[in-house]
């Protein structure tokens, strides 16, 4: 290199390339080790020098401008070290027409631009002390890619997109910055439109890619197959475990891949990335390495940082990281499979574990995204049961049990019509089908699958009510006055997986079976059930002694004392004492209910006072977050309608005030 303007620069000479005689040019000791350090790592990593190095010193506010020759179809990394007084310095790189092409914009005593040049040409390399004071080492370097660098971005290039990505090498680390890159992209997981740099890696074979990002402000990191297409996403993190780092953990098969360094909603900064692949195991190893599952026996695991070794025909393709176990199978059994996880996870079992098309059975949510089920009727034989995740990216902690019973079943409270379990009117029972016979069968379904049956004595004519909750299987819940006689059927209700329901029937005085039956011989599991019973005698003369509103007049009253005489399509059935209001409206209405309780209140209306399908309209919190209001408006006809102040689910009672107006519609 050689200086265009005056300086205290010293020249130095290829022969005085002796990094001991660094401090004697113009350096000192601490700007000495760590020039060392640099030439160390640029070396191991297979870069090599090019041209001589050139210190000096500058005072605040100077540059000092280097000519070099670079050639076409190399990439260069410059990189410039100040002394302990230097508090910022740049490096600007310019082609032989004064066009910027590479610039450092990071804050630091450090500065590292790297640029691939299209054409051979004079450069100028400008160092500018632009805080501080002090010497300063200036080296050039070509070979291999992507080092510390920084791209410029609508400031005046285009290093740093998907047009011109930044090359990576693995465990080679980048510095850079997104304070002056473009935002063209915004990741699947965080918000905002922030600037961006795009870097490219080669991937020789499949590997684990892990990403780290620390930077100054709120950062992101993710994983693109395809520049520019967020569809193509394999992987994306904002927090990791704080908003200063993001780490991406994604499996990835040969070929080129875009890692996008960005920010939350607007945020940008300097950065660090470290970017590692690690060659994946063959299959056939984690296959044999596959954890024993002990039956009746829960584990608990994460999925987080381990590869996607596995995929499935449910869970969008279940490519997240995966954990495989084996099971041992004695003979023909029912298999139950429970899982918990702190993510979107997913679960499926196999026959052979390195052959996906041996799958017997997969599930992605149960009850929610975090919990997975599978039930199934499996022969003798050793299985493999995988732990896994919804598509790309999703990892996490999990608990896993899997349990087995004979085929036939046997054993099961209320197993037969001969010992039936007892139904607690109002109380709720979690009956459990995994372990019971098929027995029973009904008119809408059910017959084929485990059954269990519950007796409930009625005194008067009533209302009897089956409220079914989160069943594990499908089927149906059917209610006789003559256990096992289907002749003798008063009701039938489809049951669905995971889906609520009630059965409702008017009987008289008497005895009857509530029966709960699987559809198929796989169709079993638990279930939470209750059962509710209505004097409709007693119902109707509450319903008479109803005490009237008066539109504009505020009503104030508790719930603590009453009874759970009424329930609703919402706030969890509204299973909790409750209190009903009659409403008559002389002329069409807009009638406008609203209530402030200290408990988790619930509003409903009904036409028909004693019948809950005549249900109008049903409200438990007024706004997310908030369940001490309630509203309830809508327009009625004439005509007398009956308001019920009632509680989320069950146990939820206190004091309330209730508003009703009417106004013209």
């Amino acid at each position: 290199m050689m200086m265009k303007h005056s300086s205290t620069a010293a020249f130095l000479s290829t022969s005085c390339m002796c990094l001991v005689l660094l401090a004697a040019c113009g350096g000192d000791g601490g700007l000495e080790s760590r020039f060392v350090a640099v030439h160390n790592t640029m070396s191991a990593m297979g870069l090599a020098q090019t041209g001589a190095i050139s210190a000096g010193s500058l005072a605040e506010g100077d540059d000092v401008t280097l000519d070099q020759e670079f050639a076409p179809g190399e990439c260069y990394t410059i990189v410039a070290l100040g002394s302990s007084s230097v508090d910022d310095l740049d490096v600007v790189v310019r082609d032989e027409a004064g066009e910027e092409v590479a610039s450092d914009s990071t804050r630091g005593r450090e500065a590292a631009v790297q640029f691939c040049p299209e054409r051979a040409g004079a450069h100028q390399v400008v160092v500018r002390m632009a805080e501080g004071d002090g010497g300063y080492t200036v080296s050039s370097w070509s070979g291999g890619v992507g080092g510390a660098s920084t791209a410029r971005g609508s400031g005046g290039g285009s290093l740093g997109t998907c047009q011109e990505p930044i090359d990576l090498v693995a465990g080679q680390p980048a510095h850079g910055t997104t304070a002056e890159g473009q935002a063209r992209m915004t990741g699947p997981c965080i918000e905002g439109n922030a600037p961006e740099q795009v870097y490219r890696i080669q991937v020789e074979e499949r590997s684990q890619l892990t990403a780290v990002v620390s930077s100054s402000y709120d950062g992101a990191v993710y994983l693109l197959g395809a520049c520019g297409d967020i569809q193509s996403a394999l992987a994306c993190n904002d927090d990791s475990p704080d908003t200063t780092r993001a780490q991406i953990d994604a499996t990835v098969d040969p070929g080129e891949y875009f890692i996008v360094v960005d920010g939350y909603e607007q945020e940008s900064g300097e950065y660090d990335l470290v970017v590692q692949l690690s060659a994946l195991q063959p299959v056939a190893a984690i296959c044999s390495d596959a954890t024993p599952l002990t039956v009746g026996q829960a584990v608990n695991g994460t999925t987080e940082g381990t590869p996607n070794y596995f995929q499935a025909t449910c869970a969008g393709g279940a490519r997240s990281a995966d954990r495989v176990y084996s099971l041992d199978v004695p003979s023909r059994s029912r298999l139950r499979l429970r899982q918990q996880s702190s993510h979107d996870g997913a679960l499926y079992v196999r026959r052979a574990c390195d052959d996906p098309t041996t799958e017997i059975a997969c599930n992605d949510d149960f009850r929610g995204e975090n919990h997975s089920l599978i039930t199934a009727v499996v022969d003798p034989g050793r299985y493999f049961v995988f732990s896994d995740g919804f598509g790309n990216g999703q990892a996490g902690t999990y608990t896993l049990e899997a349990e087995l019973t004979a085929d036939g079943g046997g054993g099961a409270t209320g197993e037969a019509c001969a010992a039936p379990g007892t139904a607690v009117v109002g109380q709720e029972v979690e009956i459990d089908t995994f372990e019971a016979r098929d027995d029973l069968s009904g008119s809408c379904g059910g017959g084929g699958g485990p059954d269990v049956v519950y007796e409930v004595s009625v005194r008067a004519r009533s209302r009897i009510r089956v409220n079914v909750n989160d069943p594990e299987f499908g089927g149906a819940v059917y209610l006789q006055s003559t256990c096992g006689d289907t002749s003798a059927e008063v009701a039938c209700q489809r049951i669905e997986l995971g889906t609520n329901m009630v059965l409702d029937a008017t009987v008289g005085r008497g005895t009857y079976y509530v029966v709960l039956d699987g559809g198929r011989a796989d169709a079993f599991g638990s279930a939470k059930v209750t059962v509710q019973v209505d004097d409709l005698a007693a119902l109707n003369a509450m319903c008479r002694r109803a005490p009237r509103i008066r539109p504009g007049q505020t009503i104030s009253g508790s719930t603590a004392s009453e009874s759970d005489d009424f329930q609703a399509t919402c706030a969890g059935g509204a299973q909790s004492n409750d209190l009903v209001y009659r409403l008559t409206l002389r002329r069409r209405q807009i009638v406008r209910a609203t209530m402030e309780s200290d408990y988790d209140g619930a509003l409903h209306i009904r036409r028909d006072c004693a019948d809950q399908s005549t249900e109008i309209m049903c409200n438990d919190d007024l706004a997310e977050g908030d369940n001490r209001h309630s509203l309830l408006e809508t327009t009625l006809d004439a005509g007398t309608y009956f308001v019920i102040v009632d509680g989320f689910a069950a146990g939820n009672a206190g004091t309330f005030t209730l508003d009703v107006e009417t106004s013209n519609p």
